[in-house]
């Protein structure tokens, strides 16, 4: 892209284009477009409303009313094309539900069971069923846990056998290792996909690493849909540029270690080098790996992703 500097030795060997020099421009739109999930915040216990007649009833709580208003907002700004899903917890549909609005129209929503449900497919179907006829809502997905076993492989194989959902299914995968074989039977079935859970910055980031390195080989997307998310690797958590830097590293070959340093990688200058240097046809390829990543704050993230020069109102 115009702006960026020629080629020099890359601070990260497995990232092409990860020069000290971060360039200027924006990223090209590709690698950007519906990247950024939006979590609606879970509601707090004991806050449902209650009927005369002992039953209870859906009460439109100030925070999820506010995370729609919020979300409004960003979709209708000059970054709106950024925004991806709302992503909705079981518990808080019916709020969502009743704080929607005549202009909501075909919103997409992620639905996500609480955690620890002892069924959370019947939360899914019973939180799909408050939703399915309302066009002001588009339920495209569902994430998932995998249930407890002692072999990963088999969690995967039981998941499979009793999903009965007709959406795309995420199934929720730790950074781990030895939870690689249950990527390989996910992708036997070639239609279900992961939702990754980045662990705590102190755990390191050679789980994550092996898990998008393994999803790569595999042909199989990850949206990754916990963990504090800056736009780079602080003490906080991964960040968003080592993200795409890090799947665009494993499909340029590189190995756990050097997708782990990406990940693990604190100065933007070389991440930011080796975002704009992504034509459309490398940003497809990465986002067909990387679809979304939730962002607990789409302001921050927008607010950083401008500072850097990555993202500008005319470029939107």
């Amino acid at each position: 892209m115009s702006g960026v500097a020629g080629p020099m030795e890359s601070s990260l060997p497995g990232l092409p284009g990860a020069t000290a020099e971060a360039g200027r421009g924006p990223v090209v739109v590709t690698l950007v477009d519906g990247l950024l999930a939006d979590p609606v915040p879970v509601p707090p216990p004991g806050s449902a409303g209650h009927e005369p007649d002992g039953g209870t009833v859906a009460i439109e709580r100030p925070h999820v009313a506010d995370a729609l208003a919020t979300h409004r907002d960003h979709r209708a700004s000059w970054y709106g094309d950024l925004l991806g899903p709302l992503r909705v917890p079981t518990s808080a549909v019916a709020d969502v539900a009743a704080g929607l609005v005549a202009r909501d129209h075909g919103m997409p929503v992620t639905l996500v069971p609480s955690p620890g449900s002892p069924d959370p497919l019947a939360e899914l179907h019973a939180a799909r069923a408050l939703l399915i006829d309302d066009d002001r809502v588009q339920v495209t997905g569902v994430e998932l846990p995998l249930p407890r076993a002692a072999e990963p492989a088999l969690a995967a194989r039981a998941a499979l056998a009793a999903l009965n959902v007709s959406v795309p299914a995420w199934f929720v995968v730790p950074p781990d290792t030895a939870w690689l074989p249950a990527l390989d039977v996910l992708a036997e079935d070639g239609a279900e996909s992961v939702a990754l859970h980045l662990g705590a910055p102190g755990d390191g980031w050679t789980g994550a690493a092996a898990v998008l390195r393994r999803a790569v080989d595999l042909d199989v997307a990850v949206a990754v849909t916990a963990g504090a998310l800056p736009v780079v690797t602080d003490d906080t958590g991964c960040g968003l540029l080592n993200l795409l830097g890090a799947v665009r590293a494993a499909l340029n070959g590189a190995d756990v270690a050097e997708v782990a340093a990406v990940l693990a990688a604190t100065t933007p200058a070389p991440l930011a080098a080796a975002a704009r240097r992504m034509s459309d046809a490398d940003a497809a390829v990465v986002r067909a790996f990387l679809p979304v990543v939730t962002c607990p704050s789409i302001r921050s993230v927008v607010e950083d992703l401008e500072s850097l020069g990555l993202i500008a109102p005319d470029a939107a």
